[in-house]
This record gives C-alpha cells, sequence and structure tokens, in this order.
C-alpha cells in the first residue's frame, strides 16, 4: 500500500471513529446524519437510469461505469460498504445539501453554477447526443433543424439548457420553437421516443451509444457528439470528505484500473 493509500485508509478510520465519539456523546438529533460517519457506509445518490454509467442488471444489482468508480472510491477510503439512494437528476444536488447522501455519482457534468453549491470532483468526460430514428428521415444535423419539433430530454439535464437556448436563437429568428418533452427519468423520455411520440431524444452521448447498442439499427445519431464537459462526483463544500474523495480519484485516473474500466464499458474516448 502507497503511502497516499495509507493516509486515506487512517484518514477515513479517523472519520469513523470521530463519528463513535459524536453518537455516544450526543443526542441523536445533534448526531451528523452522514452516511460515512455511520456503520462504515458510504451514501451514494444517483439516478441509477443512465447505462453504461449507473443502472440495474437483471438481478437488480448496481452495474456500470460510474458505480466501479463509486466502489474503488470507497474500497481507498478504508473498504467502506455502499449505500445507493435513488434521486431523480434534478433533486440530486438538494438531497446532497439536505445530507440525505454523503455524494452524488450520476453523470454530474462540472458546471460553474454547480461549483458554486457543491465541490465537484472530475473522473470522465462526457458529451451530448441527439438520436432519431434510423436514416434520418427528418435529415437534422444541427440543433436549428429542431425547430418546430419534439424533443424529449430529462430534468435538469444539460441538454434540456442546451435546447432552451438554442429555442431563444430560433424565436429570435423568427422560427418556430422546438417543443422540450420533459421526463423525470431517461428511460421514460427514450420510451417515449422509442414509441414515436417525438422526433428526437436529446441524452448524452454514453447512453445514446448504450441505447444504439440494445437496438439495433433503429436509432442513429442526428449531430456528433457535442459539448464535451468533464463529469465528477459531487460532495458537500468544506467537509473533510472532499478531499478523500479527490485523492481517491487522482489515484484511480493515474492507474491501469481506470484504463480497464473505460474499456470494459467502452468508453475509451472519455478518458479524464
Amino acid at each position: 500500500m502507497s503511502g497516499r493509500q495509507t493516509t486515506r485508509v487512517r484518514f477515513a478510520f479517523l472519520l469513523i471513529g470521530l463519528a463513535s465519539l459524536l453518537q455516544t456523546g450526543a443526542s441523536a438529533a445533534d448526531a451528523p446524519p452522514l452516511g460515512l460517519l455511520q456503520d462504515h457506509t458510504l451514501t451514494y445518490c444517483s439516478s441509477m437510469d443512465a447505462p453504461p454509467l449507473a443502472s440495474y442488471d437483471e438481478q437488480q444489482r448496481p452495474q456500470g461505469f460510474s458505480v466501479d468508480v463509486a466502489q474503488d472510491v470507497a474500497k481507498s477510503l478504508g473498504n467502506l460498504k455502499i449505500e445507493w439512494r435513488i434521486v431523480p437528476f434534478s433533486g440530486m444536488i438538494p438531497a446532497l445539501k439536505a445530507h440525505q447522501c454523503d455524494l452524488i455519482i450520476s453523470q454530474l457534468f462540472d458546471k460553474p453554477e454547480r461549483r458554486e453549491v457543491i465541490d465537484i470532483i472530475d473522473y470522465m468526460y462526457s458529451s451530448q447526443s441527439i438520436l432519431v430514428p434510423h436514416g434520418n428521415p427528418k435529415n437534422i444535423k444541427a440543433l436549428a433543424d429542431l425547430s418546430g419539433m419534439k424533443v424529449a430530454v430529462i430534468n435538469g439535464s444539460t441538454i434540456r439548457s442546451l435546447l432552451e437556448k438554442e429555442n431563444a436563437a430560433l424565436t429570435a429568428a423568427g422560427k418556430p420553437p422546438m417543443n422540450i418533452v420533459v421526463y423525470g427519468q431517461d428511460a421514460d423520455a427514450f420510451q417515449a421516443f422509442r414509441l414515436q411520440q417525438v422526433d428526437a431524444y436529446g441524452t448524452t452521448a454514453e447512453s445514446a451509444a448504450h441505447f444504439r447498442s440494445v437496438t439495433g439499427d433503429t436509432f442513429q445519431e442526428a449531430i456528433p457528439s457535442f459539448n464535451r464537459i468533464p463529469t465528477g462526483i459531487g460532495a458537500r463544500k468544506d467537509e473533510p470528505l472532499s478531499n478523500a474523495v479527490k485523492q481517491a480519484v487522482v489515484d484511480l485516473v493515474h492507474s491501469d484500473r481506470y484504463t480497464q474500466l473505460l474499456k470494459k464499458w467502452k468508453l475509451e474516448n472519455d478518458r479524464f
């Protein structure tokens, strides 16, 4: 074990020991509601609906690249157990700030407005994509080509913000804006698209690639992956856990294990 790994493990056990003192010396109402400080457990908020990053397999077990990263971080912090709290994407930051979980890991894009309220520890890159039926029958090649069309997205997503910005440009140009249909879960947005209730589906390039792989030639990307952005783990500001996670992620990203995980989930182009 390296010196840095030893330091993190000692740090994790120090936090757990502190939790025991707090819980025996204070009332339940005063005890810090942190999973890491209770029962040797790290609690993650995730939507678990974004394959190949985080979803459930047929046995209802968490799987995906981000799930593997979450497990590696927990192991680095002293072989901590993991609990998953399923939260819609738009509610994750409020849940984290309300101490309903210790960390967020759910394709959280590293954006300045988010860094104003939480810490973000980057571990990959992500991009955006627009899916259309195979053959691209409406000849969509740019966001402006979605004028007047119905597009499915999930609430709180970056693609929704990008499409709303494009709508402002369309309106200013005297063109019909797109009808952005918002869903709470990515799977619901894709289902609406699959059933042809909308003309296109806006999501991340990673989710788009997954859905294409499991549906054959039914759908295709209308616009090449765009808006590449760092993606990370969310943590509360001014807490020791944030720095500990940052060191664990740095070690992982510079390891052979990281390369193996990218290859396992076919995400080599998302290397951070």
